[in-house]
């Protein structure tokens, strides 16, 4: 007869997998989990938001109505990881609003940022995805269909809106300039920053193809391993132990021989062969919270203090550099994943709805808001407004704002128009074995 700890356990691994294939708009899970012998059932409704609520008339008066309204009364989610994602791509909108205020102000504005938001997006990917994943290994036989169905659903989550805000900045500036500028067919492979600077066109790419290359290699690793060893559980820790690795000793490598160290954005920071350990950390905290649910959630609070310790660590974020500086980024984050994968909700449904609204879009503002809103749709609108060419200095409040505005609403368009049909698209796609 089983125990009150299993059942306990059982409980606590059914919810961990419930964070890592719930927050995604359309994911899907089981209607139970099964650890120690004891079925749970788990009522999973499908994952969609009442956005109508944004253009009902009576809620245009009442803002904080329309946050409150975004929330379903059967949806669950963990509103932890949902803030983490809406601090994430808040923090790199935030980062990129500079261009549009006096240089003067810059000093102060850049005060607030305390940490990389990509930084927070890769370990939260890895978190969740990473953890899909580890699902799909441990409890199938983990054939080349599953990897390629894996790969399927991945793809359309991410692959149609890049290619959609590309092609539009690439028309833009043909458009513009009688040429392709800076952009070259590297892009279409997300190699434009293999092992080197990436280009100066469409910046917020840089991310992208550290992120695909990641689930692309990451899977495919796991399966060789598997092929040869038939071990699940080797598999995943020899191809964590290079992902880990690997980045960090090019890293140290070139930082010893001072190559780049000049340019730690450029030559550092955006290229994808020294960036993928930042997602495996995400991965290898699944791992953990697959692993060891109890312990993940009983020093959740230790983990939380660790994290507010290196965030405050006066040598981490003042301009003072080691190869482990993306490292300690990475820790940082993973020690928040404890407690905000178990912080269900803020008990204001406003605020709720909130940080679901900004994580759902979040993809869609990442896209949009520095090469699509700043170098695209502003200047078009300064056109067709006929607004005076005048100094930054004279204009910046008035460009802020509505930077910050077309940010959320253009993303919520595309999310709305494209991006969720695509992603819902993945649904009717599986390669049968």
């Amino acid at each position: 007869m089983a125990t009150a700890a299993p059942i306990k356990n059982s409980v606590k691994t059914c919810e961990v997998w419930r964070i890592m294939t719930t927050l995604g708009q359309t994911a899907s899970y089981p209607t139970s989990c099964n650890f120690n012998m004891i079925a749970i059932p788990l009522h999973s409704q499908p994952l969609c938001v009442d956005y109508y609520t944004i253009v009902n008339p009576y809620i245009i008066y009442q803002p904080m109505h329309i946050f409150k309204n975004l929330v379903p009364q059967h949806q669950e989610r963990i509103i932890g990881l949902d803030i983490l994602r809406s601090i994430a791509i808040l923090i790199v909108v935030y980062a990129h609003g500079s261009n549009l205020i006096p240089k003067r102000y810059h000093g102060f504005y850049f005060k607030f940022l305390v940490i990389d938001g990509v930084s927070l997006f890769f370990v939260l990917s890895g978190f969740l995805i990473g953890g899909i994943l580890l699902k799909i290994i441990t409890q199938t036989n983990f054939t080349k269909t599953d990897v390629l169905n894996f790969w399927i659903r991945r793809w359309f989550r991410t692959i149609p809106n890049y290619f959609l805000v590309l092609f539009g900045v690439l028309a833009y500036n043909i458009y513009q300039t009688r040429s392709v500028g800076n952009f070259n067919l590297t892009y279409l492979i997300f190699s434009q920053n293999f092992s080197s600077p990436h280009p100066n066109f469409f910046g917020e790419a840089w991310s992208l193809t550290i992120e695909e290359w990641f689930y692309l290699l990451f899977p495919l690793s796991c399966y060789v391993f598997h092929t040869f060893l038939k071990n699940k559980t080797r598999s995943i820790l020899f191809s964590a132990l290079i992902f880990l690795l690997f980045p960090l000793i090019i890293r140290i490598i070139k930082f010893e021989h001072g190559i780049g160290i000049n340019d730690i954005d450029g030559e550092f920071r955006k290229i994808m062969i020294l960036r993928l350990d930042s997602i495996m950390y995400g991965v290898v905290a699944a791992y953990i919270l697959f692993k060891q649910p109890v312990f993940w959630v009983k020093y959740k609070y230790y983990f939380l203090a660790l994290g507010i310790f290196l965030l405050i660590d006066p040598l981490h974020f003042k301009g003072y550099y080691t190869p482990l500086y993306f490292n300690i980024e990475s820790i940082i984050t993973f020690c928040f994943l404890p407690f905000l994968s178990s912080f269900k909700t803020t008990k204001i449904k406003a605020l709720d709805g909130f940080f679901i609204f900004i994580s759902v879009i979040s993809y869609s503002m990442y896209l949009l808001n520095y090469s699509a809103v700043q170098l695209v749709i502003m200047p078009i609108l300064h056109r067709l407004l006929c607004m005076p060419n005048l100094p930054i200095e004279d204009v910046y409040v008035q460009n802020y704002c509505l930077y910050w505005f077309l940010t959320i609403f253009c993303s919520y368009f595309l999310y709305r128009m494209f991006e969720n049909p695509m992603t819902k698209l993945r649904d009717k796609i599986h390669v049968s074995g």
